[in-house]
């Protein structure tokens, strides 16, 4: 009886590896090529959005209210003293 269960574990374990080393391989590289897919046309879309989006907002006269305006300023003067001080 021992040597039976012994004989069919080392059948279900063998089944296993082999099963995972043939059909679970090509399954895996199918399933990869998938997702990449997907995720190469969501970037496509993402990059489409922004590109719209940056058409529409070279369109305007105005991009930033005053007030945008000024804090873009200081932050870029403050980046400026930075990279200078850093020189």
């Amino acid at each position: 009886m021992k040597i039976y269960v012994y004989k069919v574990l080392i059948f279900f374990v063998s089944i296993f590896f082999l099963y995972h080393l043939t059909i679970g391989h090509t399954i895996y590289k199918f399933q990869n090529k998938f997702y990449s897919s997907i995720d190469k046309k969501i970037v496509g879309d993402i990059k489409e959005k922004i590109r719209s989006e940056l058409k529409s907002t070279l369109k305007k006269d105005k991009i930033f209210d005053k007030e945008d305006a000024v804090l873009l300023n200081k932050l870029l003067k403050k980046i400026n003293n930075e990279i200078q001080n850093a020189q």
